[in-house]
This record gives C-alpha cells, structure tokens and sequence, in this order.
C-alpha cells in the first residue's frame, strides 16, 4: 500500500469515528492537511483573545492588554482605532508550568481548573473576575481563594463560575444583572460564593452577562440578564439574581450561553435555542425572538455547540462544524458574499445552519464573545475563522478572515 492511500485510509477511519461520537477529542490522527498531528484538546474563544489546552498545557493568543494571556507584555503591538495595544497573534505559553483540565476565555480574563481541580484565573481583576480580591491584574494564572475540588469553569464577559464535585455551582466577580446566582443583585464577589439554590449540576455555563446550569435530569436553570423583549433595535433584559428553570424545554444533555441567546442539545442531539434574535442566533430561519427553547430549523443532529455575541456554532454528528448568525467579519466560517440574508442593522446573516467552508472534520468549537470562532480538528490542529485584528485567530495575521485557517504550532 502506497503512502497515500495509507493517509488516506487513516483519514477514512477518523471521519467513521468521529460520526459515532465526535465530541470526544482524538488527538493525533494525522489527515490530508495536516499531516503532522497537532496536541490541541479544547479550545476557548473570549472577546478577543483565545485560549486553548494541548493535553494539559495551556496556550493563549491575541489581545493582552488585561494579562489574559497570562503572559507579560510583550513588544508585539496590535492597532485598535488610535492606539496600539499588547497582543500575540501566535500561541504562547501561560506562566506557571500549572496541568490544566479545562479553560475558558472571556472578555479581559481566562481561567482554567487544575488537573487537581483548583481553579486558576489570570487577567483582568477589576470587578473581582480573578477570585482573589488582594490582585489588580494578574499575568500569571492566581488561584480563586477556594479549597473546593472543581470539575468544570465557565467564564463570562466579567464573572467567572466554577461547578464543585458535588454539583455545587461557585461563581466570582461582576454581579450586576445577577449573574452570580446572588439574591442581592448588584453586590459582586472577589471570592467565589455559592450560587443560591438547593440545584445540583451536572453542567454549567457562562455568557457575558448570565450563567445558566443543566441538572443531570436535563432542566436548566439560568440567572443574570434574562432576555426579555427588544424595543427600538435594542434587547431588553431583567436581572435575575435567583436561578429560574426555562419552560417549555426538552431534557438537555449540553448546553451554551451567548451575549444575547442560550442553546442547547436535547437528549434525541436536537438543537434549541432561546431569547434575542436579532442576529438569527437561534437557528430557527427567522429573526423571531422566543422567550420559549424553539427547534434549529435543521435536519442535523448535534453533538457539541456554542454561542458567542452574535452567531452560534455546532458541531453535527458527521463530525463537520455548522454556524448560523452574524457573518459581517466571516466569523460563520462562510464567505459573506454567499450569503443573501440581513439581520438587524443590515448585518450579513444566516438564518439556518451553514456548514463551514472546507471538509475538515471537528471535534468541538468555540464561538468568541467577539468576532471569531475557532474549532479543534480531528487531527489536534485548532483552526479559526472570523475576526483577527488582535491576532485572536492565532495563525499571525492581524486581518479579517472567513475561512478557517490554522493556528501556528505551539512553541
């Protein structure tokens, strides 16, 4: 058997699996192009920075002008309107040699849990987003002063949450729409506190201004800014400092926060979504709003999902990447130019899921609470699409670009 058909037969045999259960990361497999095997296992996009796991080691790129690269600045400087500000367009190593298990990215912080299941967060700490109140910034990941055991973090545009062993669901920092669970809306945290409800989870999940958590039956629960209606081109929303249970839900068994919309994965892989629409977040072929979960107007099953500030993403059971929403930067993964649909202030938009350009296959993606999105390939490469005037796209440009291109090799 010649060397080609021996790639391309690995490559056969990679796609078979990933359609059975692509959501598991399969590191290592090497495809047509990527021949050489990447180690990237998760990936994170924030508002315009990026970070992302290679086995246990974390990686970050882009802006990192709050520390939340967990790196110094450096001499690379990134232009934004009339001034320049620190960035890595390529990935570099967060401080502290520290194993990681999973990783988020917000706005101006990053968190990650130890392998030991400590909650690590680096970055911006002016509304407490760190977990430790006796830091400013932070370069350099800084435990959240908790002696819990953690499994999972969730980082949104100013507040961080992690979920215990137990179920219990811990959350850190801005508190102004309630987004920490807290009864008293308003009052932040610098240290982590517990949400306030006899609710355990099974998972949880953090949008810029809200955190919604799934029980092990499938209910889910949400608190912060619950979207309400939208009047004059603007979303309004009430603060909601006690988690509510979402109505007229099937069980879920994933789920994601955006900006403006909540989706999640029902327990037969269909997808729902809820809440703004402005953008056609919701999948459903409108701009419709719905304060009710309503079906993905899609044939797919889903897998893995996530929403960002203006356009949603999946990962379908045939293993390739579909997004919907705004494409006015090419963060849909999809030339704009091919796409006839406007949304909201006569943004480029698609309705209905789009798959991705190219055939790569994923394991699961990341839609930034910016611009851009970024996805981890069958073969442990990451690639992102949309926008990189900050470098977020990892890849050493600083330029606008639809379709995915991979992130540079770590060091």
């Amino acid at each position: 058997m010649t060397r080609r058909a021996v790639t391309i037969s690995a490559w056969l045999v990679g796609v078979a699996i990933a359609c059975t259960d692509p959501y598991v990361p399969r590191v290592g497999l090497p495809t047509l192009d990527d021949p050489v095997p990447g180690d990237f296992t998760a990936v994170s996009a924030g508002l315009e920075h990026t970070c992302a796991l290679a086995n246990t080691e974390a990686f970050c790129w882009g802006s990192n002008e709050g520390g939340q690269l967990g790196v110094p600045e450096g001499a690379t400087q990134c232009p934004r309107d009339t001034r320049f500000v620190p960035c890595e367009p390529r990935p570099v190593t967060v401080s502290g040699g520290l194993a990681f298990k999973d990783i988020g990215a917000g706005v101006l912080h990053s968190c990650a849990v130890s392998v030991g299941g400590a909650v690590y967060c680096w970055g911006d700490n002016l509304r407490g987003q760190l977990g430790d109140p006796g830091v400013r910034t932070s370069a350099t990941p800084v435990r959240v002063l908790s002696n819990d055991v953690f499994t999972q973090v969730a980082v949104g545009g100013y507040h961080s949450c992690g979920l215990r062993t137990d179920g219990v669901a811990m959350c850190w920092g801005a508190n102004n729409d309630g987004q920490l669970g807290q009864l008293t809306v308003g009052s932040g945290s610098a240290i982590p506190t517990p949400v306030s409800t006899a609710q355990r989870f099974a998972s949880i999940a953090a949008g810029t201004r809200r955190t919604c958590g799934r029980t092990s039956d499938g209910s889910v629960y949400c608190w912060g800014a619950i979207w309400v209606s939208r009047q004059n081109g603007a979303d309004v929303v009430r603060p909601e400092g006690t988690p509510t249970r979402v109505t007229q839900a099937p069980s879920f068994r994933a789920l994601a926060v955006g900006a403006a919309s909540t989706c999640g994965i029902s327990s037969d892989n269909d997808g729902f979504c809820w809440e703004s629409n402005a953008y056609g977040t919701l999948g459903n072929g409108s701009t419709t709003p719905s304060t009710i979960p309503v079906a993905v107007a899609s044939t797919l099953e889903f897998v893995q999902l996530s929403v960002g500030k203006s356009h949603t993403c999946a990962i379908g059971t045939d293993a390739r990447a579909y997004c919907w929403g705004a494409d006015d930067v090419g963060q849909l993964g999809r030339s704009p130019a091919l796409l006839n649909h406007r949304c909201a202030t006569q943004t480029v938009c698609a309705i209905v899921p789009q798959p991705v350009a190219g055939w790569r296959r994923y394991t699961s993606v990341s839609a930034g609470e910016g611009s851009h999105t970024c996805a981890v390939a069958l073969s442990g490469s990451i690639y992102c699409w949309g926008a990189g005037g900050m470098g977020q796209r990892g890849d050493g440009r600083l330029s606008n670009e639809w379709a995915p291109v991979r992130v540079q090799p770590v060091p």
